[in-house]
């Protein structure tokens, strides 16, 4: 399984956030620190936003912000935000629970295991590497 390159800069742009939380972030900023395109990192941007992830505030001082302290914000969240809620296969939604599919049960335990884990993991945690 790989994840996308969306969900890799926008941890990477959520820790950055959570270093200066309290601060506006700007787009430049951003871009330099992670390596990554103006119109890329604006869309997913865009997707933590709607996910109430982060905050955009616009002006002189404007930039991005976490909506919550780091330590209230999991990796889990951000991912299955920017991953379309990372169901591995179609067996793993809850209207396949039924279903005959043999793998069925090791791809729904395999999700609910990475998510677990993935929801317990901080941007504070990250930060301090206490994981």
């Amino acid at each position: 399984m790989k994840l996308s390159s969306k969900a890799h800069y926008g941890l990477q742009a959520c820790q950055i956030l959570a270093g200066r939380y309290g601060d506006a972030v700007s787009a430049t900023e951003l871009e330099e620190k992670i390596g990554v395109s103006g119109k890329y990192l604006e869309k997913i941007m865009r997707i933590l936003t709607q996910n109430s992830i982060v905050t955009a505030r616009r002006g002189a001082s404007g930039g991005y912000m976490l909506v919550r302290p780091p330590e209230k914000t999991t990796v889990g969240e951000i991912t299955r935000a920017l991953e379309d809620d990372m169901q591995l296969v179609h067996c793993v939604s809850s209207a396949c629970e039924k279903c005959e599919c043999k793998s069925g049960k090791v791809w729904r335990k395999l999700y609910e295991k990475m998510n677990e884990f993935l929801d317990s993991v901080s941007l504070k945690d990250m930060l301090e590497e206490s994981f």
